[in-house]
């Protein structure tokens, strides 16, 4: 336990998911199948079992996710959900490895902010009342944040950048955090994203530039060599960003598993 325990966000099945999914994590954390960056229980690497693990983690957490799920295959999985009772859900699976730090590096030389914005980083120190605007920035933009002590590089190690204007308030937001074991086959890649920008501060490049901070922060610093994030079908504008910042759409897909009896009513992400 430590002081920002009480830091999470949401209606209260979006909170109890995310107290449950962290107190599972610290169960599972030792074990290569598994997978958190602050917000579910996941399945990194899938395999024969992917199927009943993913039913498993629904039943416990109310979502169970596979990150790496062949979207060839998942027609089939999606049916034996069903079948069951379980709801699913899904996004596309995006990724970019050295690519991705290249044309981080390459825009930060490029895009310059508007004058008024203060870049800051969240940690230990950064006031509760600030976290919990940044959450509600991610909401307004329909992106599900996840706890305080992960924003604040507490619970998992990474960053999360805020842009600031000239008043203190954040006006953009972008993230990435160690995600997978380090044995499992994709032990390099982090989760990267949470790119949210309120609507009045839109096309000032604020979300490509926290989004390229932190691919270079997690590549220099922590090692990583793959940064993933999940789009839905259809979503242009972050399919576009994506693409700015070398991160592609991939053969894979988040599958994802709901039991509505343990989640409640509503979809697990928006």
């Amino acid at each position: 336990m430590n002081d920002f325990d009480d830091e999470f966000f949401g209606d209260d099945r979006q909170v109890q998911l995310a107290k449950r999914s962290a107190n599972l994590y610290t169960l599972l954390k030792n074990d290569p199948r598994f997978a958190y960056y602050g917000r579910v229980v996941a399945v990194s690497d899938p395999g024969e079992e992917t199927a009943e693990l993913l039913m498993t983690l629904a039943r416990l957490q109310g979502a169970g996710v596979s990150y790496y799920y062949p979207k060839r295959d998942a027609d089939a999985l999606y049916e034996g959900f069903r079948a069951a009772g379980f709801g699913t859900d899904r996004h596309e699976h995006y990724r970019g490895g050295e690519n991705a730090y290249r044309a981080s590096l390459k825009l930060l030389e490029t895009v310059k902010l508007p004058p008024d914005i203060t870049i800051a980083r969240l940690d230990r120190d950064t006031p509760t009342g600030l976290i919990r605007q940044i959450a509600q920035l991610s909401f307004d933009c329909g992106v599900l944040p996840v706890s305080g002590a992960t924003m604040r590089g507490l619970r998992r190690p990474g960053v999360d950048y805020v842009a600031l204007d000239s008043n203190g308030e954040p006006v953009a937001n972008g993230a990435s955090v160690l995600t997978m074991h380090p044995e499992s086959a994709h032990g390099g890649d982090v989760f990267w994203g949470m790119l949210a920008t309120r609507e009045d501060r839109r096309g000032q490049g604020l979300a490509l530039v926290l989004g390229a901070m932190a691919i270079k922060h997690m590549w220099e610093e922590k090692g990583a060599r793959g940064f993933i994030t999940g789009v839905r079908e259809g979503n242009l504008s972050s399919h576009r960003l994506c693409g700015k910042l070398g991160v592609e759409n991939t053969d894979w897909c988040y599958a994802t598993c709901i039991d509505p009896e343990t989640l409640g009513r509503g979809s697990v992400t928006k």
